[in-house]
């Protein structure tokens, strides 16, 4: 099993307190100590982003993280540079010409509206 190199943690004040003390230090690459290690802040964000996310009924964090992989290939395959470069062996087209950007958006978007358009037992 891999061990990761990120986790997240919600910090919120004790009861009847602020976190007046700790905001000046919340800065990226700045230092935290947490029991006995030593970790880093690679990013802050003012607010708690995680719990009300983790709150909703339909927070799934599969999904969430399956969402985020195809987000990810969806922009190596829109670029042009991945497009235009034979040696990605990838290739987005339509008749003979090949798609990107924008135009791959376009595409797309028509393509999952007709979907959408059909009854799901024929999907």
């Amino acid at each position: 099993m891999t061990l990761p190199d990120r986790i997240t943690l919600a910090l919120r004040a004790p009861e009847g307190a602020t976190l007046e003390q700790v905001l000046p230090f919340a800065m990226l690459s700045a230092h935290v100590s947490i029991g006995r290690g030593l970790t880093v802040i690679a990013a802050a964000s003012q607010g708690d982003l995680v719990s009300p996310a983790l709150e909703r009924e339909e927070f799934d964090f599969d999904e969430h993280v399956r969402m985020a992989a195809d987000a990810r290939r969806y922009r190596c395959l829109r670029s042009r540079h991945c497009i235009s470069s034979t040696s990605h062996g990838l290739l987005a087209a339509r008749g003979l010409r090949s798609l990107s950007g924008d135009d791959l958006d376009r595409l797309i978007d028509h393509a999952q509206r007709q979907d959408q358009a059909l009854p799901e037992e024929q999907l």
